[in-house]
């Protein structure tokens, strides 16, 4: 796979403990880099055996080939065993945690995936576009993420793709993953 894996964000993930100034960093990152994260997304896609003829046309119909694609591409790594003890003790006993997590080019994929999600929204419904959100409340899910909103929902292409990535990572979720989230989503506009 040809694949450039995201390597200049100007904060980290962790969305929750950053400033309203560090988020907007984001957004700009975001407006400046999104066609050629879209592009990544397409050499990857496109330089993988039997994906060579992927159509990135932003319609629904391509979000079921690389949604297959996404399917084999998904990679996790063992959490080692000292961080995974450290995590261990800080939830309770009955809550579920993994020995592994996605590797970093998984979450690369991911965002870049989540923008190319979003973007068959955008094309498909041409009132829709993206827009930073900035909450009220700084341990809002959303709060800094580049949102699609909707007449009554906020809808986070990156978010969805993340736990679709988890999903796929755990063998719950399938090849028709973004079809199927796209077909719930459009419910929303």
């Amino acid at each position: 796979m040809n694949y450039g894996i995201i390597d200049n964000l100007p904060i980290d993930y962790q969305f929750s403990t950053k400033s309203k100034k560090e988020l907007e960093l984001y957004g700009e990152w975001f407006y400046k880099n999104k066609d050629k994260r879209i592009y990544e997304l397409f050499k990857a896609v496109s330089s993988t055996v039997g994906f060579e003829s992927w159509i990135s046309d932003f319609t629904s119909n391509s979000l079921k080939e690389l949604g297959t694609w996404l399917k084999q591409n998904v990679e996790i790594e063992k959490i080692p065993d000292d961080d995974y003890k450290k995590k261990r003790a800080e939830i309770s006993d009955y809550m579920e945690l993994k020995d592994w997590d996605l590797t970093n080019k998984t979450r690369s994929l991911l965002v870049d995936i989540g923008i190319y999600f979003g973007e068959v929204f955008i094309h498909t419904y041409s009132q829709l576009n993206w827009e930073q959100y900035f909450s009220t409340r700084k341990k809002d899910n959303d709060q800094g993420h580049m949102v699609i909103k909707t007449s009554n929902n906020i809808l986070n292409p990156i978010w969805i793709t993340y736990i679709i990535g988890l999903g796929l990572a755990d063998n719950i979720k399938d090849r028709f993953c973004l079809i199927n989230s796209f077909e719930t989503w459009k419910k929303y506009i």
